[in-house]
């Protein structure tokens, strides 16, 4: 569904049309919903986790910190030049769009968001450590939810968001399984020690 409106409307126009359904309420949960992306606080949250499980701690934080150093590579070298929808509506002289007023007004390094990478490579890991199904959709969700608040807030386009998610599934996916789930991150906690 999200690929036949991306074939109808250019990126600027599906950002401010999301834009569009801006609500008091709506602004507050997304100006909070965004931080799940951020670094700071995901590395904060790999902290706790490491008390309780240490090698899953270790298992998200490499997942968020190569997707990440992927993601910030590819939007300071070979994609620079991709701005923010905000830099596009100012130099088009747009009217129309909302920003809630404690939001960000970033204009450059649009292309992979990296919230959405990392929001993407923190909660693929949880959700496969998960068995409850219920669980692995509040993780899902999460994610999606992260994604959404960056185009909401005028931060990407959709196709910023989208090649994130896949960057951070995959790192998630490939530390998860590659890693954590054959004990090799146990066997190298206990051999720290």
């Amino acid at each position: 569904m999200l690929l036949v409106f991306q074939g109808i409307y250019t990126q600027l126009e599906l950002s401010q049309i999301v834009n569009l359904w801006h609500q008091p309420w709506l602004d507050q949960l997304c100006l909070f919903g965004t931080l799940l992306g951020d670094g700071t606080l995901i590395v904060l949250m790999c902290f706790i986790v490491y008390y309780f499980r240490p090698e899953l701690a270790v298992a998200m934080l490499l997942a968020y910190l190569i997707s990440s150093g992927i993601t910030q590579g590819l939007k300071h070298t070979i994609f620079a030049d991709f701005h923010r929808p905000l830099w596009h509506i100012n130099n088009l002289n747009l009217q129309g769009y909302y920003l809630p007023e404690n939001s960000e007004r970033n204009l450059a390094n649009s292309f992979p968001s990296g919230h959405t990478t990392s929001a993407f490579a923190f909660f693929c890991v949880l959700s496969l450590y998960v068995e409850q199904n219920i669980t692995k959709l509040v993780f899902l969700f999460l994610a999606f939810f992260v994604a959404f608040t960056r185009v909401y807030l005028l931060q990407h386009f959709f196709m910023d968001i989208t090649v994130g998610s896949i960057i951070g599934t995959i790192m998630g996916i490939i530390i998860y399984f590659s890693l954590y789930q054959n004990g090799k991150l146990k066997w190298a906690i206990i051999n720290r020690k």
